[in-house]
């Protein structure tokens, strides 16, 4: 098996910080990006140094508000041993510092994956907590402008806040269509509480997915797969024997099952999705899963995502045609073959789209 190192390299850090300026100061980016373009001209050279100044000033400030606000939710500071850039230290300390007051996290240690959607981090759980290690998924706001296709995932599925309710104002619904900043505010909620729920209902259902340790407007806590020193890699990345092949597709098959029995399809399922450690399986990313009554899409999606885990294990000689096999397990599954699933799912598309022309 493969291991892989959850500490990012000094470059990865330095593309890092530039990714939390997107995320965390929009006008401090304009800004940025003003500047780059007054350099290019004569005689503003101590003009640019005055910005840079500026712009190191404005993220000191911002590192020490977040400092005290952490001060202020939990009676002391929380000074994590994981530093990462300026922004990231901010970031964390605003999405963590409510986790560090609960006694639920002690420490964060390390990133374990960072990406356009969300960074991860290793953290030391607290001892009141049981368990030695957690993972913290912190969403990035920037991950809604790079859903070009999101509509497809959330037709039949709710916008929720970060309390789980549901919104239903034409006004709310119409700024998620724009994509405003307040629309924005709403997917970032609605996403992050649909996979946490996702989660919680097929982690009660005996999947093999992480159990959900807690939560709040920005961050999912949840069971971490690995060790201290490294996480557990994605499968994309694992070398098998033959067997352990044929019981990990075996077991993930099943797994395709629980979730259609419990009305979900991932949407996004790969071999990118899936962790792996000592025998261990994790399926993981959550958001863009959807409900295979509501969304008029399920099947096709899920014909996609058996026939992404398909094209892993071709690697190990198991080579069932995804598209039958997708077949035979959602009409064992749902209990209607997929003939007659077409014409219910055409009229739903036509009832999505008039409702949509209201």
């Amino acid at each position: 098996m493969t291991e892989t190192t959850d500490n990012p390299s000094t470059n990865d850090l330095a593309d890092d910080d530039e990714n939390f300026v997107d995320d965390f100061d929009f006008e401090s980016l304009a800004a940025k990006n003003r500047h780059r373009a007054d350099l290019r001209k004569p005689g503003l050279k101590k003009k640019a140094h005055e910005g840079k100044r500026t712009q190191a000033d404005a993220r000191k400030t911002l590192l020490r508000e977040a400092a005290a606000q952490s001060m202020e939710l939990t009676g002391e500071v929380f000074n994590p041993t994981y530093q990462g850039s300026r922004h990231e230290q901010e970031m964390i300390l605003n999405s963590l510092s409510s986790f560090y007051k609960d006694h639920i996290i002690a420490d964060v240690l390390s990133v374990v994956k960072s990406g356009k959607e969300a960074t991860v981090y290793r953290c030391k759980a607290h001892a009141e907590t049981g368990v030695p290690l957690l993972a913290a998924k912190i969403y990035r706001p920037r991950m809604f402008r790079n859903l070009k296709n999101d509509a497809m995932y959330r037709i039949g599925t709710a916008m929720r806040d970060s309390d789980g309710g549901e919104m239903r104002k034409a006004r709310e619904q119409r700024a998620v269509s724009k994509r405003s900043k307040v629309g924005l505010e709403i997917l970032h909620s609605s996403w992050l509480t649909n996979e946490l729920n996702v989660m919680r209902t097929l982690h009660a259902a005996g999947a093999i997915v992480p159990k959900p340790l807690g939560n709040n407007e920005n961050t999912i806590l949840m069971e971490f797969l690995g060790d201290g020193a490294h996480a557990a890699p994605p499968l994309e990345s694992v070398s098998l024997d033959k067997r352990e092949a044929q019981r990990l597709f075996k077991l993930i098959v099943e797994n395709l099952k629980i979730m259609l029995a419990n009305g979900l399809v991932h949407g996004d399922l790969s071999a990118f999705n899936i962790l792996y450690w000592e025998g261990q399986a994790r399926i993981i990313d959550f958001p863009q899963a959807m409900s295979v009554e509501k969304n008029p899409n399920a099947y096709k999606i899920f014909v996609r995502d058996v026939t992404r885990v398909c094209d892993y294990f071709e690697r190990y000689d198991i080579t069932p045609f995804a598209p039958g096999l997708a077949r035979g397990v959602w009409e064992e599954v749902m209990h209607i073959s997929v003939d007659d699933l077409r014409e219910v799912q055409h009229a739903r598309i036509e009832k999505a789209k008039w409702r949509e022309a209201e």
